[in-house]
């Protein structure tokens, strides 16, 4: 008897722990939209990384008032939307309470956002980025207008050096920004407006520090990844190795082919754009093999007759490989190939000279290598 008197407190903290747990566990998202048409607008907030996710739907009041609250167990991304070109990103912290002040029409025009640093720090970036492509869109609209006109190559060469200006300003501040934030989130939106090539620093940078505040996040792990396999097919990195079934069912290594100026050409029977860039592959090889230039066809086929059909009705000479994997084929994982046609252009020690070659732009590259190799021979 004389312990009764403390259960009720007991049972109060117990409660308010619990309490205070799950509100650790959760975000609140709130605000209020602007303009017409504020009112009865249902927004939803999903997840757009887990797509089993559940979304949650509610509808603004008269004043066009909201409030959500969400499971949040870690850092996430969510999509507040109204339909699929209406929408806010927002990055969300366990126990966030996000005040959002919007526009109804446009949600991401110009939003206020307070307590959300990462949110906020992204709609930062997307305005300056904004002010950059604003320029770069009024010179292109120029540029098309003034063809045909009598001044045209005059003023041609004035609008392009007015947007390699403009797009190298743009470029430096992405790598300042990403630079400065490569810690947040929100530089995972942002980061691959860099060509990666010739970026890979500033990818590494962002993925790494991400990473390190957050280590579950998706986007990170992906990001991590991705660089990782970049850096492993860099230029002047060794090629890895490619050891696969010819339409005869014997193994093939892309080694064999070592002293040659070797092209691997990643496509499909069922790639139409691939069997378009064919008739170029057959004339290039055509062209350069008597000097030394092979190619390695490296299918992501399934159906090993339709694959066996496309090569004798392309004429493709070259030697050929598929484990009929389709998006799983080896080859193509060790090669991080995630759209074909794609190419990879190897030298004749087994170094990548470069990848994503293709048409005129593969022809130039063969006629720099062998004029460089004739001119070394003089």
């Amino acid at each position: 008897m004389k312990y009764s008197a403390f259960l009720p407190v007991f049972t109060f903290l117990f409660c308010f722990s619990q309490y205070i747990a799950f509100a650790q566990q959760t975000a609140s998202v709130f605000g209020k939209l602007n303009g017409e048409n504020k009112a009865g607008v249902q927004l939803t907030l999903s997840d757009p990384i887990e797509m089993n996710s559940e979304s949650k739907s509610i509808l603004t009041d008269e004043n066009g008032s909201f409030s959500i609250r969400v499971n949040v167990e870690s850092l996430r991304i969510f999509k507040l939307s109204v339909n699929s070109g209406n929408y806010l990103v927002l990055f969300l912290l366990p126990g966030d309470n996000v005040d959002l002040n919007l526009s109804a029409s446009k949600l991401n025009q110009h939003p206020g956002i307070k307590g959300s640093a990462h949110t906020q720090t992204a709609y930062l970036m997307a305005g300056n980025l904004a002010f950059f492509d604003a320029k770069i869109d009024s010179l292109n609209n120029l540029y098309t207008v003034s063809q045909g006109s009598a001044d045209f190559n005059e003023l041609k060469s004035s609008l392009e050096a007015e947007y390699h200006l403009i797009n190298g300003k743009k470029i430096s501040y992405l790598r300042d920004v990403l630079t400065k934030n490569a810690k947040s989130p929100a530089s995972l939106l942002f980061v691959d407006k860099l060509d990666i090539n010739d970026n890979l620093d500033i990818y590494e940078a962002v993925a790494s520090g991400v990473l390190s505040v957050y280590p579950d996040f998706k986007l990170a792990r992906d990001l991590k990844i991705r660089t990782t396999l970049e850096r492993k097919l860099a230029a002047g990195s060794p090629a890895p190795e490619i050891v696969l079934p010819t339409p005869e069912g014997d193994l093939y290594k892309l080694s064999s082919l070592k002293g040659n100026i070797v092209l691997i050409d990643f496509w499909a029977s069922w790639c139409g754009p691939c069997r378009k860039d064919n008739p170029e592959v057959v004339r290039m090889y055509n062209r350069f093999n008597s000097k030394g230039f092979e190619i390695l066809g490296v299918s992501l086929d399934r159906d090993k007759d339709a694959w066996i059909k496309a090569i004798a009705k392309d004429s493709l000479r070259w030697n050929q490989v598929s484990d009929l994997k389709y998006w799983q084929s080896e080859a193509a994982q060790a090669y991080g190939v995630k759209s074909i046609p794609h190419t990879v252009l190897i030298d004749r020690n087994g170094l990548v000279i470069a990848r994503g070659l293709r048409g005129k732009a593969l022809e130039r590259k063969l006629e720099e290598i062998f004029q460089d190799e004739d001119k070394s021979g003089e």
